[in-house]
């Protein structure tokens, strides 16, 4: 095989943008996915054939042999002359070798290869030229053996820079690269910013390194919640909050981190492609991209993880410089209480034509009041609001918020401090609410809705319930310790018999109840045996005086606030769970489920995954079953994995449609929908929906 050859094994393109290449492994065929276009290409590579991908340096991949235990280097060319063996692995499993950082170009005499192992405090290194095996080195960083090397492993200015945990990485070990050559190993610790439930990613772009602290949703699953960046201030090893990535484009997960700028990767500038290697286990791996300049993550592509295999996931960077990107920057034009009209529109044949334009005569203040009265019914919730600026003899109408055509909108964070965004999926328009009478809300996180009051939270520990619209607030107790999985809350705050609903588990053995009500300095707690297994992250629905929630296995949780008791209702969630089943893959086949409550009704709504059509089931409280409905009637339902609602419409165009969290792509302001009685997504291309990463459905409300 000649070097030119490798044109026609790698995709066209592989030179100028990245891709993600997948091994399999057992067979000589490839796969090689375009993260935006969504595009899978097959090659065969019969040099690949039983190889695993152990690193990717430059030009280099680094390979390894199962069946021989012969790892080496091997030219992006694909020429087989164009090899570096390393020394044999003997006694070395390949799952346990855990990252690689190489030193330079591995034709230099100068290069160095370092594993650290993944798992256990062991590091493995060699110089390709001049050794004939590999040096193992011990350390006792943990000698109780609790924390261990964890993800990706990093150098960055003469040190070895890798995370440090149990199954999480809570802080970074930086080893010496000059010590622990010389036999005298020393290293440091530096503690990461916080802990989080999800991914940690070390990233070295130009002169930086970064920290990626990526939040998912409960159980490690799901789409990301939140993501920061930290800078590495060398000076004193300390993290320091990112105020942009440079234009740049980081490329994480998957064997190794990578860090381009955004005209050589041909993408749109400070945006975050990850791998989630934890991505529903029966569906595959999944890509998530993150932009950080509107805060939202689509889901990029699915890949199909083969069976019996340990799968290698690469980043394939370009080698040649694109002169731009081909992208532009995002921007949001709306704002409470102003919209923009465009003055022309173009017609068929492209040509500019006026609109048409009607000469009122009469002024709006002969109109009677009491037409403007049956009116208001038919306005929607921001036309009510701009309805007494119209004309003085206006402002006598009564009622005319209260009468206002209330549907539920998507209340979200951008990249604003003291702002929020306010997107009307029926209109398909967005505003903005300034949020400086409470304070920054860059950090905040939203966790439930209802009534018009949203349950968030700063810093994973200090709750609030706040009513945007009404700039009402209520500060609550700070919750001190374990796991939050579910938490919601029965009515607005204003009334003195709402309960806040948290879930918490001090241990994998005890979970603990809490609630509040309004008054109370303090949560009342009530600690149970973990029996009923962790709940899923759909959060509780309250109905009937009661909070319903999943477990695992697919049951369904009750609990009375009022008697304080707990139980475990007879039903089953509509699942396909058949016979013995690893627990792994139950919590994988109920993980994309939605509860709510309509008209005393319990509604739930079930996804396998993101690409799969959506199946809504209505709970028959006589025969105590699921019933599958084919519709919901007038009912439109809005989607949300942390609150979910079903609403009766006045818009025939909107009944019987479900309406997902998010954008249908990129550019437009049209909401991502399902159309129940065709069973077809909008778009029908699911990787193009765009969701605010912090995002929750909410009513709005000025009731007081």
């Amino acid at each position: 095989m000649e070097a030119s050859d490798s044109e026609d094994l790698f995709p066209s393109n592989v030179s100028h943008r990245p891709w993600l290449m997948q091994l399999h492994g057992k067979t000589d065929k490839q796969e090689f996915m375009d993260p935006d276009n969504h595009n899978t290409v097959e090659r065969k590579i019969p040099l690949l054939k039983g190889n695993l991908c152990l690193g990717c340096f430059e030009d280099w991949l680094l390979l390894a042999d199962k069946s021989t235990k012969a790892t080496f280097f091997l030219h992006r060319t694909l020429d087989p002359k164009l090899k570096v063996y390393l020394p044999p692995l003997r006694g070395e499993s390949f799952e346990h070798l855990g990252n690689c950082v190489v030193s330079s170009s591995p034709t230099s005499h100068k290069c160095v290869v370092i594993f650290v192992g993944r798992g256990r405090d062991v590091i493995l290194y060699c110089r390709p030229k001049t050794n004939v095996s590999w040096t193992k080195v011990q350390l006792s960083i943990d000698p109780q053996g609790y924390h261990t090397f964890t993800g990706q492993v990093v150098k960055f200015k003469g040190k070895i820079y890798v995370p440090h945990g149990t199954k999480v990485a809570h802080r970074v070990v930086v080893i010496n690269e000059e010590s622990l050559l010389k036999g005298d190993c020393s290293w440091t610790i530096i503690q990461m910013p916080y802990r989080i439930n999800g991914w940690s990613h070390l990233v070295v772009s130009g002169q930086d390194m970064f920290l990626v602290l990526v939040s998912t949703s409960t159980l490690r699953r799901g789409t990301p919640t939140s993501c920061t960046i930290y800078r590495l201030k060398t000076s004193d090893q300390t993290w320091r909050l990112a105020e942009s990535m440079g234009g740049r484009v980081f490329f994480l997960g998957g064997i190794q981190s990578s860090s381009i700028p955004a005209a050589q990767a041909g993408k749109q500038r400070d945006c975050i492609y990850v791998v989630n290697q934890n991505y529903r286990l029966l569906d595959g791996e999944g890509v998530y991209k993150i932009c950080m300049q509107d805060q939202t993550v689509s889901l990029s592509l699915l890949l199909k993880r083969p069976r019996g295999w340990r799968c290698n996931l690469c980043w394939l960077m370009p080698t040649r410089v694109n002169l731009k990107s081909k992208y532009e920057t995002l921007s949001f034009s709306h704002s409470l209480g102003t919209d923009k009209y465009e003055e022309r529109q173009v017609n068929k044949e492209g040509k500019k034509e006026e609109k048409c334009k009607i000469d009122v005569s009469r002024p709006w203040t002969d109109m009677p009041i009491e037409l403007v009265q049956l009116l208001l019914p038919r306005l929607n919730l921001i036309d009510c609001i701009r309805l007494p600026s119209v004309c003085k003899a206006w402002r006598s109408v009564s009622n005319y918020i209260q009468d206002a055509k209330v549907h539920p909108w998507l209340l979200y964070s951008a990249n604003d401090s003291c702002l929020l965004r306010l997107f009307d999926p029926i209109y398909g328009k967005e505003y903005s609410i300034d949020m400086k009478w409470f304070g920054l809300v860059k950090n905040l996180m939203f966790h439930y809705s209802r009534d018009g009051w949203v349950l968030a939270s700063k810093e994973n520990k200090h709750l609030f319930l706040i009513n945007p619209l009404t700039r009402e607030s209520f500060g609550l107790p700070d919750l001190d310790h374990g796991i939050s999985t579910t938490m919601s809350f029965s009515s607005s705050p204003t009334n003195l018999d709402c309960v806040v609903f948290v879930v918490l588990f001090a241990d994998f053995h005890v979970m603990e109840i809490s609630t509040w009500s309004p008054g109370a300095n303090a949560w009342s707690k009530m600690s149970f045996d973990n029996e009923f297994g962790l709940c899923v992250p759909c959060n509780p629905v309250f109905t009937q005086g009661e909070f319903y929630c999943y477990k695992l296995n697919g049951d369904m949780l009750i609990y009375n606030p009022k008697k304080k008791t707990l139980q475990t209702l007879a039903i089953k969630a509509p699942t396909e769970i058949t016979g013995p089943i690893e627990m792994e893959e139950i919590i994988a086949r109920i993980m994309q489920c939605h509860l709510m409550e309509a008209w005393g009704d319990l509604l739930t709504v079930f996804r396998k995954c993101a690409k799969d059509p959506l199946s809504i089931f209505k709970l028959d409280r006589i025969n105590m079953v699921w019933s599958e409905v084919d519709d919901v009637g007038d009912l439109t339902v809005f989607l949300n994995h942390k609150t979910s609602l079903a609403k009766s419409c006045l818009e025939k165009s909107c009944r019987n449609l479900m309406y997902l969290s998010g954008f249908a792509d990129e550019h437009s302001k049209s909401s991502a929908s399902y159309f129940l009685e065709t069973n077809k997504y909008y778009p029908k291309d699911y990787y193009h929906h765009k969701e605010p990463m912090n995002c929750i459905w909410i009513e709005p409300s000025l009731a007081a």
